[in-house]
């Protein structure tokens, strides 16, 4: 009686202003419906106080006139499914089927008024002919959600009989127009099904309610939002209620249950098919509305939720043409026949990111003949998840969840409110994926090899030659996505340089321009130079840097020979010795010789009071560094790989963790990385164990000390007899000569004259202060004087 009331109150509302026209709904204007036809938007001043009554009284008496009207259809011999619910509503569509006959005879062309709401060209100049049968019109969402909404309008007028308003009888006479005779609206409702078949969202989506309740009762909300007419005499703010919606529903042939109602009800709002304006009031007093998105979705417009890509199924790869080697994308045909047969199956595709992955579901979306929408959504956030799922499951779009997953960490992803919809989940090798209630298997897409490179590289450059194509494959070992990314911009750098021909320096300064945050937030890039630097070492140390080199340009190849494994394509080097020894200009001259670029990590911003963060910005950094095949730079490496002890409280415990996490993350990195040390007794020897190289570095010899002071001075004049005992009598390291010579130049250029022997010896001196030492030189008189 709650719901029959507020109607009241409602149906008084428009007889008392008689002349006013209810606003035009937000969705109206989407369907392109116009003032004509019987969704379209009309004024209910014309309405009679006397019919606004019997309307009101109508849905006072519930579900008694509607039970009756059954009882003499079924005394009658007629079908309940294909005949009007009573004497009144039979009445009405008879009168319908006149008024559009009368209309059809006044037209001497034979075809109906324009309405647009109906138009299956959405608005075009089409019309359809009275008579015309609706297998002959196009089975498309839009075209099925009109009719669904006709169908939902007539069964309106039918519950409402006599108390119906003129107008609300187009609905019906629109349905007899289409089927050639009148129609009741489960008559109209079965004929809808038949003809629109399993694939079209709203009968995709009525199988899977399985609630005639439930779907009428979101045809008649929407119906509100499409007709302004309905939504000023029914709802209430243009919004229908709880209670309104159990009066209207509540009588079927069934019999009178309030209770299946609220049920249905409550079942749209779970399914996020309907939302609740006004949640803080009573629940009899819910103002309901149809989801924007669902609504969308049901009339085939493909708008894809927030912070998700929808990928038309012809923008897909197919299989056949996805680079990969044969058995992954044998496997993954395998995997395409498994979802087809089993809809809830999962696949968690692993690797490294921009390798592939979101190609490979995308493929697989194409294999299952759908669109792909990528949703970069926490599936936490309950609302925006429930949406992606009842988008995808009326558009049969395979879902793609990229996920982040950190070491140590497990993710649950939650079902979807509607199933089936079919999941595809993204992430990389670490951490582990929790579904709930669905089956899932793992398909790991490792870093391409040489092949496979060569045939991104290309599909991105199709102009290079094959040699160019082979070296630029075997220069840098990169991802899928990196390849392309970088080849765009190396083919942008040649034509800036007027060149045909793409080099690998054009390859390296698009690799750098490719920003990624999980290296730049805890890293900094070196810059290597654009000449090689001047290293004057000892042999043994010039050997294994040599041999290092070696080692990095033939890795991949090496791999091979070695066997299959984690990390091993990877470099693992320590250079051990004392500070300014040339280990950071070593690690420099590696990277230009490599053509790469070289990160140091950054520890301040890497190690964290918290437990486990530690591990995780050190994993990105070496996820990354894989990704770009850039060479890491752990400086100070001791600070992180120190010994482990004995466990005497939590602060043991946890060190020790963060130094087993590193060891397994350096065995299976498959970079280059350089640790730098000047304490090497202070690391833990299973770290020494996984060093692929060890370079010593030593403090310099006279020779070689001679040797670095005259590269780093330049031009000058000193006497070489000065030089030579600087060399002999000063043990210093070639960072220290590096400084004496800067700061030599620096008093020649305040002088404006070039370095002599009185501005090299006080370079030297000033040094040795530096370090509170003695210096061996013997000083001038002029100087002691």
């Amino acid at each position: 009686m709650a719901g029959a009331r507020g109607l009241a109150r409602t149906v008084a509302r428009c007889r008392a202003t008689p002349g006013a026209e209810p606003r035009r709904s937000q969705p109206l204007a989407r369907r392109g419906l116009s003032d004509r036809g019987p969704m379209a938007c009309g004024a209910t001043g014309g309405l009679a106080a006397p019919t606004l009554g019997r309307l009101a009284r109508a849905l006072c008496r519930g579900a008694a006139g509607a039970g009756a009207g059954q009882h003499r259809l079924r005394r009658g011999g007629g079908d309940p499914a294909s005949a009007p619910r009573d004497g009144a509503a039979r009445r009405w569509a008879n009168r319908s089927c006149l008024r559009a006959r009368h209309t059809s005879a006044r037209d001497p062309a034979g075809g109906s008024r324009s309405r647009p709401g109906l138009d299956p060209g959405c608005g075009a100049s089409h019309r359809v002919p009275l008579r015309m049968s609706i297998a002959a019109l196009p089975r498309t969402p839009a075209l099925h959600l009109r009719f669904a909404l006709l169908g939902a309008g007539a069964a309106l007028a039918e519950r409402l009989g006599d108390s119906a308003p003129d107008w609300l009888g187009d609905y019906a006479a629109e349905i007899a127009t289409l089927a050639g005779a009148p129609l009741s609206a489960g008559a109209w409702a079965a004929a809808l099904r038949e003809w629109a078949g399993p694939r079209l969202p709203l009968e995709r989506l009525r199988r899977a309610i399985d609630d005639r309740r439930a779907v009428e009762a979101l045809l008649l909300i929407g119906l509100v939002g499409e007709d302004a007419r309905i939504a000023a005499l029914l709802g209430e703010h243009d919004r229908l209620t709880q209670a309104t919606l159990t009066a209207l529903l509540r009588g079927d042939a069934e019999g009178d249950d309030p209770q299946a109602v609220r049920r249905a009800i409550n079942r749209l709002l779970q399914l996020g098919l309907i939302l609740v304006d006004n949640p803080e009031a009573p629940p009899f007093a819910w103002q309901v509305t149809a989801s924007a998105p669902v609504w969308d979705a049901l009339a085939g417009e493909a708008i894809a939720p927030s912070d998700c890509r929808l990928v038309p199924r012809q923008d897909l790869q197919p299989l056949d043409v996805f680079i990969a080697p044969e058995p992954i994308r044998a496997r993954a045909g395998l995997l395409a026949d498994a979802m087809a047969e089993d809809a809830m199956l999962v696949p968690v595709l692993r690797g490294p990111e921009r390798n592939g992955r979101t190609t490979l579901a995308g493929a697989l979306a194409h294999a299952l003949e759908g669109p792909l929408l990528v949703a970069n959504v926490d599936p936490d956030r309950a609302t925006a998840w429930t949406q992606i799922g009842l988008f995808a499951f009326l558009h049969e779009a395979v879902v793609a969840l990229p996920l982040r997953v950190g070491v140590g960490e497990v993710r649950e992803v939650p079902g979807f409110a509607l199933e089936p919809v079919r999941l595809v989940i993204v992430t990389g090798t670490s951490g582990g994926v929790r579904l709930v209630d669905r089956p899932q298997v793992s398909l790991t897409l490792a870093a391409p090899d040489s092949e496979a490179r060569q045939a991104h590289w290309r599909a991105a450059l199709p102009s290079l030659d094959a040699a160019g194509i082979a070296r630029l494959a075997d220069a840098f070992r990169l991802t899928g996505g990196t390849i392309r990314r970088a080849a765009a911009g190396a083919a942008l750098a040649a034509r800036q340089a007027n060149r045909a021909a793409i080099t690998r320096d054009d390859v390296r300064h698009a690799l750098r321009d490719l920003q990624d945050s999980r290296l730049e937030t805890v890293a900094a890039r070196i810059d290597a130079g654009d000449r090689p630097e001047f290293l004057a070492l000892e042999r043994i140390a010039q050997d294994e840097l040599d041999a290092l080199a070696t080692r990095c340009r033939n890795r991949e190849a090496l791999a091979a020979h070695a066997g299959p494994g984690a990390g091993a394509t990877g470099v693992r080097a320590l250079f051990a010795g004392p500070s300014g020894s040339g280990k950071t200009l070593a690690a420099r001259r590696l990277a230009h010789d490599l053509a790469r670029d070289i990160w140091r990590i950054d520890l301040a911003a890497t190690v964290s009071k918290y437990i486990g963060e530690t591990e995780k910005a050190l994993d990105r950094a070496f996820a990354a560094a894989e990704a770009l095949d850039a060479i890491l730079l752990l400086d100070e490496g001791d600070a992180l790989m120190a010994r482990r002890t004995d466990v005497g409280n939590a602060n043991d415990r946890y060190a020790n963790l963060e130094t087993n996490f590193l060891l397994q993350r350096i065995e299976s990195f498959s970079g280059i990385l350089l640790v730098t040390t000047n304490a090497p007794d202070r690391i833990d020897k299973a770290f020494q164990r996984r060093m692929d190289v060890v370079v010593p570095f030593r403090a310099p010899d006279e020779l070689r000390r001679y040797e670095i002071l005259v590269h780093h001075l330049g031009e000058h004049r000193a006497a070489d007899e000065l030089v030579q005992e600087i060399a002999v009598r000063c043990a210093l390291s070639g960072g220290q000569l590096r400084n004496v010579a800067l700061h030599a130049r620096l008093l020649a250029l305040d002088a404006d004259a070039p370095i002599g022997d009185e501005m090299l010896r006080h370079a030297v001196f000033r040094e040795y202060r530096k370090l509170d030492a003695h210096c061996p030189l013997k000083p001038l008189l002029s100087a002691v004087g």
